[in-house]
């Protein structure tokens, strides 16, 4: 049997707590979110690093260079050959 005198109180604090559960989940989300966020703005920052030049292919850039007596500016090195010969003739 329910006292009719706490009914009203019980029902209060029953929707308080439910409302406060509701509100502690949506903060879940949107840390979630938040961390979601970051850790994707980390990984594109890690896929934009500059590929390593292996020493094959800095061995077919010196052959291709000499061959077709490509000037290099001073202080450029194999990042600006790649840059400036995208399609990469030294493999053909």
């Amino acid at each position: 049997m329910n006292n009719p005198l706490t009914l009203q109180v019980e029902s209060r604090l029953g929707a308080l707590y439910v409302s406060l559960l509701g509100l502690f989940f949506v903060g879940l989300i949107f840390i979630a979110l938040k961390n979601f966020n970051s850790d994707s703005i980390i990984l594109n920052s890690q896929t934009a690093q500059v590929k390593t030049i292996s020493t094959t292919e800095r061995d077919l850039i010196n052959g291709w260079i000499t061959e077709n007596q490509i000037e290099i500016p001073q202080g450029k090195g194999y990042r600006y050959v790649i840059q400036q010969y995208p399609s990469k003739p030294w493999f053909k």
